[in-house]
C-alpha cells in the first residue's frame, strides 16, 4: 500500500512539473549541456522537466524570444529555443519568427540556428502550406533575404517551390499518402497548436507510471538457487510479499477437512483394535 501511494505521489509531482516553469527555471534548463536539438531537428521532449519547458515557450512568444536573446549565447541553445517555439499558435510563431529575422538582422543570432525555423517539429511544412498567406508570404521573403546573405546558392529552388505553391503540392501529396495530418493553417485556432504537446504530456506519464509499476513488481520478487538431486542448479524468481502486506496465516479450506478425516479414521481404528482386544 505504500508503495502506491508513492506511485501515485509521484505520478502528481510529474503532472505538477509538467505544466510550465518559471523564467529563473527555464534559463537553468538551458544551461544543461544534455539538453539539444537532435537530428532531424527533434528537441529534448522524454522528461517531465523537457515538456515544461515546452510549455513556457508556448505561454508567451514574447518571452521566448527575450530569452532567445539574452539568454542564449551559443548555438545549441539557440537552436533548443527555436525548435520547441514551434508549439506556438500558428500566429504567434509568425510573429516569433519575424522577432528571429530581426535578432539575425541585427547579429545577435547566428545564422546555423535558424535552419530549423523551416519547421522539423510540430510545424512540419507551416510556412509552405501557409504561402498564400500575407503574413507568411512576408515572412518567407525574409527568410529568402537571409539565405541568400549566409548561404547563397543553397537554397534558390526550396524558395521557388514554396513561393509558387509546388512545395505546398508536394507536401500534401506525402502527408496524405503515410496518412499523417497536414500542417496547420495560418488562421487556425490557437488551441490546435497544445494538441500534440497534450498528447505528449499524457505518453509520457503514462510511460512513468508503467515503469514504477514494473519496478514495483521486480521488487516483489527475489532470486533463489535450488540444487536438484542429481546436483544440477537452477536459479529460480519467486514472488514475495509486499512488506506492508500481513501474510495469511489462517487455515486454508482444505486443512479442516483433512484434519476431520484423520480424526475419523484414527477413531476407527482404535474402535477395531479394542473390540479385537475384548474377542481374545
Amino acid at each position: 500500500m505504500k508503495k502506491v501511494v508513492a506511485l501515485l505521489l509521484l505520478f502528481m509531482g510529474v503532472v505538477a512539473e509538467a505544466k510550465t516553469m518559471s523564467l529563473e527555471e527555464a534559463k537553468a534548463f538551458l544551461t544543461d549541456e544534455k539538453k539539444a536539438v537532435h537530428e532531424p531537428g527533434m528537441p529534448p521532449r522524454r522528461t517531465a522537466q523537457d515538456l515544461a519547458f515546452h510549455r513556457f515557450v508556448a505561454d508567451d512568444w514574447k518571452r521566448a524570444l527575450t530569452l532567445l536573446e539574452n539568454d542564449a549565447p551559443d548555438l545549441r541553445r539557440q537552436n533548443l529555443i527555436v525548435v520547441v517555439a514551434e508549439v506556438l499558435p500558428a500566429q504567434d510563431y509568425v510573429l516569433f519568427l519575424n522577432g528571429v529575422c530581426d535578432l539575425i538582422e541585427s547579429g545577435k543570432l547566428k545564422m546555423p540556428s535558424w535552419c530549423f525555423g523551416i519547421g522539423s517539429f510540430i510545424k512540419q511544412g507551416f510556412l509552405a502550406y501557409n504561402y498564400d498567406q500575407p503574413e507568411v508570404a512576408a515572412l518567407i521573403n525574409r527568410i529568402e533575404a537571409l539565405y541568400k546573405i549566409h548561404e547563397p546558392g543553397n537554397w534558390e529552388d526550396y524558395f521557388l517551390e514554396v513561393k509558387s505553391g509546388e512545395r505546398k503540392k508536394y507536401d500534401v501529396q506525402m502527408l496524405t499518402s503515410y496518412g499523417d495530418p497536414l500542417p496547420e493553417t495560418y488562421k487556425s485556432h490557437p488551441e490546435e497548436a497544445y494538441r500534440r504537446l497534450v498528447k505528449e504530456h499524457n505518453e509520457i506519464l503514462a510511460e512513468v507510471a508503467k515503469r514504477e509499476r514494473e519496478q514495483i513488481k521486480f521488487e516483489q520478487k527475489k532470486i533463489v538457487r535450488m540444487v536438484d538431486e542429481d546436483g544440477s542448479v537452477r536459479i529460480m524468481e519467486v514472488d514475495i510479499p509486499p512488506e506492508d502486506e500481513p501474510v495469511d496465516d489462517k487455515p486454508t479450506p482444505w486443512k479442516f477437512p483433512l484434519f476431520i478425516g484423520i480424526l475419523i479414521l484414527g477413531s476407527g481404528v482404535a474402535a477395531w483394535l479394542y473390540l479385537k482386544k475384548e474377542k481374545l
